[in-house]
């Protein structure tokens, strides 16, 4: 059941998710994400397992494009958070994939092609 309850939250999207600007804050909450994500990507139910993956290789991404040549292993020695932390993060983690999910839906839209003209 805890595993339902983890995919339910990380798939859950907040009403109003709170900006994060900064980049000091947004490179630690992608590697807090990407350890979390590592974490889930362990789990025994292959659906939380499969999200975790690819959450994984999401908050990788985005800190590999800001500090190419990143090593993730120092991160996946820490501690993933649990209990209420491991909820509120994954919360987090949630908005920060939904509003990047936002931006390549954007971006797709301006890349599409105009409609032409039917005459």
């Amino acid at each position: 059941m805890e595993s339902v309850l983890l995919a339910a939250v990380l798939l859950a999207a907040a009403p109003t998710p709170a900006p994060v600007n900064e980049p000091a804050a947004v490179a630690a909450l992608d590697e807090r994400c990407f350890r979390l994500m590592a974490d889930l990507a362990e789990d025994e139910d292959p659906r939380i397992r499969s999200l975790g993956r690819m959450a994984a290789q999401y908050f990788l991404g985005r800190i590999d494009a800001a500090r190419p040549g990143f090593d993730p292993e120092p991160v996946l020695a820490s501690a993933a958070p649990r209990g209420a932390d491991r909820d509120r993060l994954l919360g987090r983690c949630g908005d920060a994939m939904q509003a990047g999910g936002l931006d390549f839906r954007v971006i797709g839209q301006q890349l599409a092609p105009a409609p032409s003209p039917t005459i």
